[in-house]
């Protein structure tokens, strides 16, 4: 025996193997006569941890072995969400995190108009067509193209 099989049992660890001796029972590897049989075992005749793990040697289960150490903050199972991405109402969510609504980039009709008759005038100019604009509305339509689009927010 080795220095921990040669402690003497305690009353409680005579309860664990009993308890575990129960469960098998009841997922059917042992008989009701076995149990009585080792039950009756533990509690009159095991007097050290070995004598213990003798009556359990047999079966995929030590209830005598230290526990296992908590797993680390890192290392627990993710919380699932109450509902499930499937059954929300909106995937993705119409708000960002801070509950605000999502930033949606604007373009001013006026930067669309401009981007239209820019392209035309060059595609006039490159195939030679009669196309006159006049070029100081350019001086009009050029801050537009610059500006950036969209509703400004100051945080």
């Amino acid at each position: 025996m080795t220095g921990a099989d040669a402690m003497r049992a305690s009353d409680q660890d005579r309860e664990r193997v009993v308890q575990a001796l129960q469960d098998q029972v009841g997922e059917g590897r042992l008989t009701l006569t076995e149990f009585e049989e080792r039950s009756s075992e533990a509690y009159a005749t095991a007097k050290t941890v070995g004598d213990l793990r003798a009556l359990t040697k047999d079966l995929p289960v030590d209830p005598l072995a230290p526990p296992k150490p908590p797993l680390a903050s890192w290392q627990q199972p993710y919380p699932m969400p109450a509902i499930p991405p499937w059954a929300q109402r909106t995937f993705p969510p119409n708000r960002n995190y801070n509950g605000a609504p999502p930033f949606r980039r604007g373009v001013h009709p006026v930067r669309v108009a401009a981007t239209v008759l820019i392209t035309m005038w060059i595609i006039a100019a490159i195939v030679g067509t009669a196309f006159h604009f006049p070029v100081f509305l350019m001086l009009f339509f050029v801050p537009f193209l610059v500006a950036r689009g969209g509703r400004r927010r100051f945080r």
